[in-house]
């Protein structure tokens, strides 16, 4: 029986926000993060919440800002003051004539005891509402140190919102005295979501996250509008890109080119554009690739820090220097729109889009290898933070590689993971599909691992107990049986999903696990 889509994850921000909004205390709030990271969800989430709690009597408000014309804003923000019955508090809905006219009404509401919540706020910036935040400081200003409500705002834009909030120049500037930043959804709720729609396959819940991250809008559009059922996994990716991307009316075709074009200007895309093409890439390689643009190092230090669109990753123990450092895209999605999903909506505007989407599955899981280390580290340090995992890490988890000169022979490390207090290390590999797991792989494993622990950094680790762990999305029962004879570690996705169950022993519907599934990649 198909599974209706509910709110899912975000406990913990959601409790914080609720723990911040039934203070007493007004306060001006701003929820952060990406285009369709579920904003809008958790606030509506929240009054929902609220609206049902009789014990603070809270009254919820919520308003999206157009910029049409300052007619047709006004007429909508004083329509949805009287659909939320609240035209009394606000001093009477005729009487919000003009901008000031609205600053005015949400403090009055605020006063009363209101939670306002502004969505589409970055569309002050510019327009007919560009006048606004001035006149809403004036507003905030008289209401530091107030009992009521509150007033939050959120937008899909989180450039222009940096700049209306966080800049010297902007009249709101240090008036926002509560921040919540909304990550991607974590792996915890990402396989819940697999198990209650569809995916039940650990192979295709890794192909989804490859191409949807952790992003909770995508996840919704997956569930409630494509119904591609096959046992065989290239045609059910090949039908999911599809649906997804590559036909006229598919939901995302545009996403990637909205998400680029809202967010950023062209030298930031060229720069996104390089690292995905490039993979993983050091900062000369990256230069190098960029000769025409000489200011790449200052984007690419943006696209870290600021707009965390890019990860800079470090070796193991590595200094503070970037010169041992590696980039690449921070976003599954975004890697993927990137890396193959782009050019395949091109292709398919003059060539039959079923061929372009199984033109594209090479690609797809060469995607899908990068994407499986990411998933790797990422549920090692959640099962570890949750305390349900057998290794649990006392520092970040980190792979490791050196710079060869002369003639140091190389060293690449998918993960290494230690613990302090029982002085122990983990030494991981990561393969998208077991069978890769051979001798020939394993021998060269344990190899790179020696040569590790020769050196500077590896040494402290030469006394401790080690364990060297394989890692697959599934391993099928004979090969992981003769594996763990033989002394090695083995971890799938099944036994994440079985880790990260909210029950604490897998919630329901978990991965496939025992049997082959068809057409398995």
């Amino acid at each position: 029986m198909e599974t209706k889509w509910r709110f899912y994850g975000r406990e913990a921000e959601l409790g914080a926000l609720l723990a911040r909004m039934r203070r007493k205390q007004w306060f001006f709030g701003a929820v952060r993060g990406r285009r369709r990271i579920g904003k809008t969800a958790l606030l509506q989430q929240a009054l929902a919440t609220l609206a049902q709690d009789e014990s603070t009597k809270l009254k919820p408000f919520y308003t999206q800002f157009v910029a049409e014309n300052t007619d047709s804003a006004i007429q909508r923000f004083r329509i949805a003051v009287d659909e939320a019955g609240l035209a009394a508090v606000a001093g009477g809905s005729s009487s919000i004539t003009s901008l000031p006219d609205m600053a005015v009404a949400i403090r009055k509401l605020c006063l009363g005891g209101v939670f306002v919540v502004i969505d589409e706020f970055q569309r002050c910036l510019r327009g007919p509402l560009e006048p606004f935040p001035a006149l809403l400081q004036q507003e905030v200003d008289r209401l530091q140190n107030t009992q009521g409500g509150g007033l939050v705002v959120l937008g899909s834009v989180q450039t222009e919102m940096e700049f209306l909030l966080a800049d010297q120049r902007a009249p709101l500037f240090g008036r926002v005295d509560y921040s919540l930043d909304l990550p991607p959804w974590d792996l915890r709720t990402i396989f819940e979501v697999c198990a209650e729609h569809g995916a039940t396959d650990a192979h295709r819940c890794l192909t989804l996250y490859t191409l949807m991250g952790g992003v909770p809008k995508y996840w919704k559009i997956f569930a409630e509008l494509i119904n591609v059922v096959d046992d065989i996994w290239p045609r059910w990716a090949a039908s999911v890109c599809n649906s997804l991307f590559l036909r006229e009316e598919s939901p995302l075709r545009e996403e990637g080119a909205r998400l680029l074009d809202r967010e950023l200007r062209q030298n930031y895309i060229s720069v996104l554009s390089t690292v995905a093409r490039l993979g993983t890439c050091t900062g000369p390689e990256l230069r190098g690739a960029l000769q025409h643009l000489p200011s790449a190092s200052n984007y690419l230090r943006s696209l870290v820090k600021d707009l965390r669109l890019v990860e800079m990753q470090m070796p193991i123990l590595g200094t503070a220097s970037t010169r041992r450092a590696r980039y690449r895209i921070a976003d599954p999605f975004l890697s993927a729109w990137l890396g193959a999903i782009e050019t395949a909506c091109v292709q398919a505007r003059i060539t039959p889009s079923d061929q372009v989407a199984t033109k594209l599955l090479p690609r797809l899981q060469s995607l899908e290898g990068m994407a499986f280390e990411r998933m790797v580290r990422q549920a090692t340090e959640e099962a570890s933070r949750y305390g349900c995992d057998d290794f649990p890490v006392s520092q970040l988890v980190h792979g490791y590689w050196n710079k060869p000169v002369s003639r140091a022979a190389p060293i690449e490390i998918d993960l290494v993971a230690w613990n302090d207090h029982t002085k122990s290390v983990r030494f991981g590999s990561c393969k998208r599909n077991a069978a890769k797991h051979d001798r020939a792989a394993r021998r060269s494993f344990r190899l790179h691992v020696e040569r590790f622990l020769e050196t500077r950094e590896g040494r402290r680790f030469r006394e401790w107990n080690q364990e060297f762990a394989l890692f697959a999305p599934r391993f099928p029962v004979d090969q992981r049986r003769r594996l763990e004879s033989d002394g090695w570690v083995c971890r799938d996705l099944i036994d994440f999903r079985a880790m990260l169950g909210r029950n604490g022993n897998g919630a329901t519907g978990a991965f496939q696990s025992c049997t082959q599934v068809r057409g398995e990649p």
